[in-house]
């Protein structure tokens, strides 16, 4: 039995979900993640980082957002504070944040008003949901407690 990581729904006709998406029938396995066009994320500070959207509020900014994220070896994204709930769920590699390394399978949940940084060594693909977009911490680059 395939494991699928995000299924078909009725709304796929509002272009939240990735064309990508659709087009494969709404299901995506994560032998097949390789497959994707990631799109560098560089943004706020973030080195060696890409992203595939699964789906986003592009006409909402306070709105969720579903991705795969990839970091390649040494990749970082500076600290940054969540004004909604952020969940990651590792897929592959290693990702390292404030509270230790997770590996395949870990599932990390960051409560609103949670600060963190997030990097990994060996590269890792992990699936994020972000309640509301994230913002860069006033306390970036110093070594504050999530």
């Amino acid at each position: 039995m395939r494991r699928v990581i995000m299924f078909k729904h009725e709304m796929a006709d509002k272009k939240i979900y990735s064309d990508e998406i659709c087009r494969s029938g709404g299901g995506l396995h994560v032998d097949d993640i390789d497959c994707l066009n990631f799109e560098p994320y560089e943004v706020d500070g973030r080195k060696g980082v890409s992203i595939f959207h699964l789906y986003d509020a592009r006409d909402n900014a306070q709105g969720p957002v579903a991705a795969l994220v990839r970091y390649a070896g040494g990749a970082l994204t500076p600290r940054h504070r969540h004004q909604g709930w952020e969940l990651v769920l590792v897929v592959d590699g290693e990702l390292v944040d404030d509270r230790g390394r997770h590996t395949v399978g870990a599932l990390q949940i960051y409560p609103p008003g949670s600060t963190h940084q997030l990097s990994s060594v060996t590269g890792c693909t992990f699936l994020v949901v972000w309640e509301q977009p994230v913002q860069p911490s006033p306390t970036q680059g110093s070594e504050a407690a999530a």
